[in-house]
C-alpha cells in the first residue's frame, strides 16, 4: 500500500502521521533483521544507519515532507527485502563465497539491462568490452 493511501485511511493528525513513521521505522528493522541475519556487524550497522536517519528528520513538522520520507523508508526497505544478499564465507582464505538467497529476494533474466546494452551498441556508445561487444 502507498503512503498516500496509507495516509488518507489514517487521520492527518499528528498521531496517524507518527503512526505511518512507526510502522515505516519497524518495517525497515523487520528488513534488515531478515537480510542480515547471523551478521551482528552489518545488522547494527545498518540499525544505526535507520535510527540516525529518522532521528535526524525528528523535528520535521511539513506534512508533505513527513510523507516523502516514509514513502522513501518504505523503498528503502523493499530494496533492502529484493536486492540486498548475504554472502557467507565458504573456506579460510575467503576466496569462495555462498550467497543466502531467500524467497523474497528478485531474480530476473537481466533483460533491461540487456535491452540497454543493446541499444548502446546499436548506437556506437558502448563502453562495454566484452565477448559480445561490436567494438
Amino acid at each position: 500500500m502507498s503512503t498516500q493511501k496509507t495516509a488518507t485511511c489514517l487521520s492527518t493528525s499528528k498521531t496517524g502521521l507518527r503512526a505511518l513513521v512507526l510502522k515505516a521505522y519497524r518495517d525497515l528493522l523487520k528488513a534488515e533483521r531478515e537480510t542480515f541475519h547471523g551478521d551482528f556487524e552489518r545488522l547494527q550497522a545498518a540499525r544505526d544507519q535507520t535510527k540516525k536517519g529518522f532521528l535526524s528528520n525528528a523535528n520535521e513538522i511539513n506534512q508533505k515532507a513527513i510523507l516523502e520520507k516514509v514513502d522513501y523508508a518504505q523503498k528503502v526497505a523493499q530494496i533492502i527485502r529484493k536486492n540486498v544478499v548475504q554472502a557467507v564465507s565458504e573456506d579460510p582464505t575467503r576466496t569462495s563465497f555462498r550467497v543466502l538467497l531467500r524467497e523474497s529476494h528478485e531474480l530476473g533474466d537481466n533483460y533491461s539491462i540487456k535491452t540497454v546494452r543493446e541499444r548502446q551498441i546499436i548506437q556506437g556508445n558502448s563502453k562495454i568490452v566484452g565477448a559480445n561487444s561490436c567494438k
